[in-house]
Order: structure tokens, then sequence, then C-alpha cells
């Protein structure tokens, strides 16, 4: 066990409480639950985008405490709607038979007397709950189970970020590099008398607007890690390995029409709306949740098409950027020739260079943006369409 996620998982279950003791002390699943292959991979200080999911299903804290609190709710309230609204009223009962009336002659009278009218709007409010109410276990399963895979795909979305950041911070450096051949062009013009101090002065503050510009990419991607790993188990300040992204499959095809079947059994927001209409009593519940249904429904659709489209932009976006860099490629090999002739200086030689290098940066950023879209069209299948 990786000694800095280990540490982690036992905050977790200092946080949730004493009765955590029933949970397993160091991952979410009994250790038969996996193999030990399948626990190696996760144990290690390897960080890996293929067990994202169960790097989140074990070891986030947020995931444990639901589960904790699911735990809790079966035990309080009991699982089928009937059995929450029977125990808000057995709660509010409580109450009430709970209360006395203050004595006048006490000297806390009037504390008492305010106490005494906020626990009857508690127990009226209990009592209001349990005619009203919607709730079931399973409403709060599938809420818990919505927040998990939430927070997958927001840490999918993390590592994604993170890796094109690498890539950020090497344009911004490409970018810095420029600016030091401009400042360095310009003060050797000054040198000359064929430019000026107001050109130094300008080619000198781009140069600090890149340099600041290297420091943010790299303090903004510092961040973006420190997020994703402690969403995946390690402490804040561990060290992971992050692995590499697989490149996207360019030949897969997304027919939104024949996925939206499988995005609306499996939304987590429509189920858990169906799951309230077959809860509720009153028609003017049953008509405002068949609506919202309905609108549901429509919305993974709609959301299901955008994300098809997302993904076909990001391939043409990829696309121009494979041109651009092939562009910029047959031009560095041609500054190179007349770099060889003594046609160009080598400050425009670096120049070329830098901006080829950039180039497929910029490329290699593009793929990833695939990566992302994809990803969101595959979260939108697997239950997070959005719904509104």
């Amino acid at each position: 066990m990786n000694k800095n996620r280990k540490i982690k998982t036992m905050l977790v279950l200092a946080l949730a409480g004493s009765i955590t003791a029933s949970i397993p002390v160091f991952a979410r699943e009994p250790r038969f639950a996996r193999s030990d292959e399948e626990w190696a991979t996760l144990e290690d200080n390897n960080l890996e985008y293929g067990e994202i999911e169960d790097l989140i299903a074990e070891y986030n804290a947020t995931v444990r405490s639901n589960e904790v609190a699911l735990a809790k709710f079966k035990r309080d309230y009991g699982r089928t709607n009937t059995e929450v609204s029977d125990k808000y009223r057995e709660n509010a009962q409580e109450i009430l038979d709970n209360l006395d009336d203050p004595d006048p002659s006490d000297p806390t009278y009037v504390a008492m007397l305010s106490s005494v009218a906020t626990a009857r709007a508690t127990a009226q409010n209990l009592l209001s709950s349990a005619d009203s109410t919607l709730e079931d276990a399973d409403i709060i399963r599938l809420g818990y189970e919505q927040a998990e895979k939430t927070l997958a795909q927001t840490a999918t979305t993390n590592m994604i970020s993170y890796k094109s950041g690498q890539i950020a911070i090497e344009v911004a450096k490409g970018n810095l590099e420029l600016a030091n051949i401009a400042l360095n062009t310009a003060n050797a013009k000054l040198n000359a008398g064929t430019g000026t101090n107001i050109d130094v002065l300008n080619a000198k503050e781009k140069v600090l607007n890149a340099q600041n510009a290297v420091n943010k990419a790299i303090s903004d991607n510092n961040t973006v890690l420190r997020r994703l790993q402690v969403m995946t188990g390690w402490s804040y300040n561990a060290s992971p390995n992050v692995g590499d992204i697989p490149a996207p499959d360019m030949d897969r095809t997304f027919d939104a029409s024949a996925d939206l079947s499988k995005a609306l059994e499996n939304n987590y927001t429509l189920k858990i709306n169906e799951k309230k209409l077959a809860n509720a009593s009153s028609d003017s519940d049953k008509q405002s949740l068949k609506l919202t249904v309905e609108d549901n429904k429509k919305n993974i659709a709609t959301a299901l098409v955008v994300a098809a489209q997302n993904i076909a932009s990001a391939k043409e976006s990829y696309n121009y950027a494979n041109s651009f860099a092939s562009l910029q490629e047959t031009n560095l090999a041609t500054a190179n020739q007349r770099f060889s002739l003594g046609m160009i200086s080598k400050p425009e030689l670096d120049t070329q260079r830098i901006t080829t290098e950039n180039a497929k940066r910029a490329l290699e950023q593009s793929r990833y943006a695939i990566n992302q879209a994809i990803a969101n069209y595959d979260w939108a299948i697997k239950g997070l369409a959005p719904t509104s």
C-alpha cells in the first residue's frame, strides 16, 4: 500500500466518525472483490488514465463519506418511501411527546418558551416532510453513485488538463525564448544605431510578460495535479507518477441516435426523477415530475448530439493543427537551407525552429482536446448527460 494513500484513507475514516468501524480500513471493497494484480495496480504509486474510476471508487474521500451516509440513512430511515415517511412521523411524535409547558415562575421561562416553540416547529416540519417526501434509499444511492461518477469525470478531465498543461508550459517557454531573441535583436539594433531605447524597453516588457506566462502555466498545472492526486487517493504533497493518456481512436464513429437509448437508461438524474415519480402520491407532484422526466429525456438527447458534434469539431481542429505543423516543418527545412547559404541570420533560424516546435506542441494539445471530447461523450452515455 502506498504510504501517502494509506494516510489519506485513514483520514477519511477518521472524519467519517465512529460508525466507519464496519468499513475496510484501506479501501472501499473487501480484498476478495479484486484480484491481487488489480490491488497491486491500484496501490502502486502510478496514476494511470484507465484506473481513475477504480481509484475514485476506492480512495476518494467524498465517495467514502457518502457510503457511510447511505448506510446511516438506511439504518435511520429504512429503505422504502413509506418507511421514510413513517420515520419522519415517528421523530415528530417523539419530539411532541417530550414537550412540557414551561413554568412561568422559572427564571428561564422566556428562553424555555422559545425552545418549546422551536421544537414544535421542528415537529411540524417533520410531519410536513412525512406527507411530501419522495425519498427512499434507492434515490439516495443513485444520488451518491452520480456524485461518484461525476468525481471520476472531473478527475478524468483534470488528468487530460494536466497532460495538456505540461505542453502549455513548453509552449510558454518557447514564447519566452522568442521574446529573448527579439530582445537580443533590439539591443543589437540599438548598438548599431538602427534601433531605439523604446524598442528595447518594449522587448524587455515582452520578456517579462513571457516569463510571467511561464510561471503561471507551471503554477496552474501544479494546482491541477494536486487536485487530481487528492481526488484519487494520494496526499496533497505526494508525487505520483502520472501515466500517459492513450491516443484517441480516430476511426471510431459516434452515432448519437444509436447511443441515445443507453444514455437514457443510464442517466442518473432521469432515474432519480422516475423513482420520485413512482413514489409520488399527489396529482400535482405526479404532473410536475412527468413534465420533468420528459424534459430530462429531451435534454439528454440534445446533449448527446452536441457531444458528438464537439468530437467532430475537435477532429477538425486537430487536422488543421496537423497541417500547420507540417507547413512549419517545411518552413524549418527551408530555413536551414537558407541559413547554410548565409541568406538568413541565426536569430531568424531560431525563430523558425521555435515556431515549428510550438506548432508540434499545439498539435499534441489538439489531440488531448479530442480525448476530452470523447470522454465527455462517453460520460454522457454512462449516465452524466446534462438534463437541464
